[in-house]
């Protein structure tokens, strides 16, 4: 592994000047700012595309994890893990967005219930292994059982679990493990095709255009703080001991794959709102926070996918400590710069509780 520097440290005297200066200068107009084709670039741009890829790479997990049944051959586990890989790629760049359709049906905790501090997915995987039902498979069904089991982490239990071949293959009755897997998989592709449906019928949804944008800075904003605070704070814990099982997916070894994932979807988001007609942010900070973003995806690149095998490293926990810095300093500059320069308050945390 490859030690790292960051180019430009957010704790400098550049980054305070600039904020002082940001913070220092007057608001924009509201009235010079065009939010409706603000909003609409972004749904074509950013959004459409990356609901799109979501709902045909959970269209490609059905097929992989319907092979699994009722013998999963290697060639077949091997197949629907990579399906998973795909799907959950085009997940963590669709993450971010928690306004809109994805808030009115408990998405994000069915796509993927996590964190779970009290191992809920583990404990509602095993009760529903035990159903009887076949029924409760059924799309329908399925759709209203635990949503601890409905999404990506219990169908990671089932595809990475050690012998996961053996342990798929387990059960006689109607509710087996690759049963599951595949009753998982439609379940995502179903909630993917309607968020995708939902933003290509409405995406504004009643909500006065403004408050749309105000809705996706919210969106970008919030997307920064869970890189920072959740998914590298939790393995880093608060008490100066690592906890690797904490980090998110680390059973299919890819938390910081993820990441990666995240921050290229958080920098087109943040290009769509510093573009936009109206908008100002001055060349000087517009600059450093694309540094900063592309400093950090090729950081985490370069770290590895796997927050476990960093923390196994002499140095990275303070290479993971040092990014989770440099995130929640990006995170600060973004909030500044482009409340200031499309005249936003920043909203409610939808991460607030969690």
């Amino acid at each position: 592994m490859t030690a790292h520097r960051p180019l430009l440290r957010p704790a400098t005297i550049l980054t305070a000047l600039l904020l002082a200066v940001t913070l220092a200068s007057p608001a924009r107009a509201a009235d010079t700012i065009d939010y409706g084709a603000i909003n609409a670039a972004i749904v074509k741009d950013h959004l459409l595309p990356r609901y799109h890829a979501f709902s045909e790479k959970t269209a490609a997990l059905v097929d992989a994890a319907g092979n699994l049944c009722p013998a999963p051959e290697p060639a077949a586990l091997a197949a629907a893990r990579e399906a998973f890989h795909g799907a959950l790629d085009a997940w963590q760049e669709v993450e971010h967005l928690r306004q809109g359709p994805a808030a009115t049906a408990d998405t994000h905790i069915r796509v993927k219930f996590w964190p779970d501090r009290k191992s809920l997915v583990d404990k509602h995987l095993a009760r529903l292994m035990a159903n009887k039902n076949g029924n409760t498979l059924k799309p329908d069904s399925f759709a209203h059982v635990s949503i601890a089991v409905q999404g990506f982490p219990a169908l990671e239990r089932l595809l990475f679990a050690t012998d996961a071949a053996a342990a798929l293959k387990a059960g006689g009755g109607p509710v087996t493990p690759c049963a599951v897997a595949k009753a998982i998989a439609v379940n995502l592709h179903a909630i993917a095709a309607d968020l995708e449906a939902r933003w290509m019928k409405d995406p504004a949804a009643g909500r006065p255009a403004k408050r749309v944008t105000t809705d996706l800075f919210n969106d970008l904003a919030t997307g920064l703080g869970a890189v920072a605070e959740l998914k590298l704070g939790a393995p880093l814990g608060t008490d100066g001991k690592t906890r690797s099982r904490r980090a998110e997916n680390w059973l299919s070894k890819r938390s910081l794959r993820n990441v990666v994932h995240n921050l290229v979807a958080l920098e087109d988001l943040y290009d769509g709102l510093a573009t936009a007609q109206g908008a100002h942010i001055g060349k000087g900070e517009d600059d450093l926070i694309r540094h900063q973003f592309a400093y950090l995806i090729t950081y985490a690149r370069d770290l590895g996918p796997s927050i476990a095998a960093v923390l196994e490293t002499e140095k990275g926990p303070l290479r993971l400590k040092v990014m989770k810095s440099d995130i929640q300093d990006l995170h600060e500059l973004v909030v500044v710069n482009v409340s200031d320069a499309l005249d936003l308050i920043l909203g409610f945390n939808s991460l607030d509780g969690d």
